[in-house]
C-alpha cells in the first residue's frame, strides 16, 4: 500500500530558496526553513519506523582522519514520503534556478541517505564530502538538536555555525557551483537530542 501524500510539504517560496543558495558562493554555507511542520512530523514518524544501521566509525588516511557516530539507511520506501520529499523538493529547486546562473549542470538529485545521531554522539569531525557530489548538497533537519559548523581545515579555524532547527534544510556547495573546486570543511558535534537528517545529493557516478 503506498503512503498517503501529503498537501503544502513546504513553507519557502522560490525566491526565499534561491536567495539562500545564491549566499553559497561566498558563505560556504546556508540554511533556511523550508519543510512544514505538518509534513516534517509525518517525514519523522516515517524515519523512526526504518531499520537502521551503524556506519564505520574511523575513515580516511593518517592526516585526514575522520571519526563519525551515527546510524543511517538508505534502502527507503520508493513510495514513502521521503520518496516524496525527493520529487516536490526537484521541482521546487529547479524552479527556483530556473533564472540563475549558479551551476555548471543539471543538478539532479539521485542519491539520499537517512540519518540518525544518538544523544551524546559527538557526531562527525571537520571533513569534506566526495568530489563525485556535485552542485549542491541538501540536509534535511527532520529532529533533533546539534551544533553544525562549516570550517576552513580540519583544524576548526575560522569555524561558523550554521543555523538547523528542525524544518530547516542546510545548503552546502559542491564542485560545479559558480565553477567551485573545492568543497567546504563542515562538522557536527554536540548532539542534545536525537537527531534525524535526510541528505539529497546530485552523485555524478550514478549518472554514468
Amino acid at each position: 500500500m503506498n503512503t498517503p501524500k501529503t498537501t503544502s510539504p513546504f513553507c519557502v517560496s522560490h525566491s526565499h530558496l534561491a536567495g539562500a543558495i545564491s549566499t553559497l558562493a561566498y558563505l560556504n554555507a546556508a540554511s533556511v526553513p523550508v519543510l512544514s511542520e505538518r509534513f516534517r512530523r509525518a517525514l519523522l514518524k516515517e524515519a523512526n519506523s526504518y531499520s537502521m544501521r551503524p556506519v564505520r566509525e574511523t575513515m580516511g588516511k593518517p592526516g585526514s582522519l575522520v571519526k563519525q557516530k551515527m546510524n543511517i539507511q538508505s534502502e527507503l520506501n520508493p513510495d514513502g514520503l521521503f520518496s516524496e520529499l525527493t520529487t516536490e523538493f526537484q521541482e521546487l529547486f529547479n524552479q527556483s534556478v530556473a533564472q540563475c546562473d549558479f551551476f555548471d549542470g543539471e543538478a539532479v538529485f539521485n542519491d539520499w541517505m537517512l540519518q540518525k545521531y544518538d544523544v551524546g554522539s559527538y557526531g562527525i569531525t571537520p571533513h569534506r564530502d566526495r568530489t563525485d557530489y556535485r552542485y549542491i548538497i541538501c540536509l534535511f533537519v527532520i529532529e533533533g538538536q546539534g551544533r553544525f559548523y562549516v570550517s576552513n581545515d580540519r583544524q576548526k579555524s575560522g569555524q561558523r555555525e550554521i543555523a538547523n532547527l528542525p524544518g530547516d534544510v542546510i545548503l552546502l556547495p559542491g564542485p560545479g557551483f559558480k565553477g567551485m573546486k573545492e568543497r567546504p570543511f563542515h562538522y557536527l558535534e554536540e548532539i542534545t537530542e536525537e537527531r534525524v537528517v535526510f541528505g539529497l545529493r546530485h552523485d555524478e557516478t550514478k549518472l554514468t
